[in-house]
């Protein structure tokens, strides 16, 4: 009777090959579940570095939306927002629609949401 181990049925070689499919397969597997954690936390940290920003936006779309302004200085949109540069401050403004003009009197920075412009145009009319 022989053996499956003995050496005229399974070769060295053969034993070889199994052996390197195992080890493909399993660092295969390891690489995934490495993989899967990074793509996780890195999703994560995302979302927590966006979530300022999203935060900050809303408090600026608020701000422009109020219905006693439609415009609004510079000066007053940066006191609400606290832990973000002055061109941080804009470009979160312009992502949200918004519109620079620059008071001629004293040369002051004023934003205004662009689907307010006609209600804008009206104010400044009257």
């Amino acid at each position: 009777m022989r053996h499956l181990c003995d050496s005229t049925i399974v070769s060295p070689a053969v034993w070889a090959l199994i052996g390197v499919i195992i080890g493909g397969l399993l660092t295969g597997i390891f690489n995934f579940i490495l993989q899967n954690r990074q793509f996780s936390h890195n999703k994560e940290m995302f979302s927590l570095q966006n979530k300022s920003n999203e935060q900050a936006k809303g408090i600026l779309e608020e701000m422009l939306n109020n219905k006693k302004f439609v415009d609004r200085s510079f000066a007053a949109l940066k006191g609400k927002i606290g832990g973000f540069s002055d061109d941080e401050i804009r470009r979160l403004l312009i992502e949200l629609g918004a519109i620079k003009t620059t008071r001629p009197d004293d040369n002051s920075e004023w934003w205004y949401l662009k689907d307010r412009r006609d209600e804008r145009n009206k104010e400044q009319k009257s």
